[in-house]
């Protein structure tokens, strides 16, 4: 089987100014990031829910566990989001309207 091909730093800077000038710019930039540092699929990331990603205190988890239902080849996984990525999430959730609010 091949390997994925990854895209070089150089790469992943232009398509996230491209992205930074898109009407969804937040959102679809979050979507690349699960997608580059995590590795899931755009299926995976479309499934996911906010209780997937923040525990009860409201904070970023550190892993993700996706559903068979959520996966490709119908099997759980685990997936371990790095420092950066949390970062990430946790900008965009506040951003939100509905979860900035006290």
């Amino acid at each position: 089987m091949k390997q994925a091909k990854v895209l070089t730093d150089r790469e992943m800077k232009r398509l996230l100014a491209v992205v930074a000038d898109d009407r969804h710019n937040e959102r679809n930039l979050l979507a690349i990031m699960l997608n580059h540092f995590a590795g899931l699929r755009v299926g995976e990331i479309a499934s996911l829910k906010i209780s997937d990603v923040v525990n009860g205190e409201g904070q970023v988890r550190d892993q993700l566990r996706l559903s068979p239902s959520q996966t490709k080849g119908g099997i759980a996984r685990t997936v371990f989001m790095n420092r950066r990525l949390q970062r990430e999430i946790s900008q965009y959730l506040y951003s939100l309207p509905a979860l900035s609010a006290p």
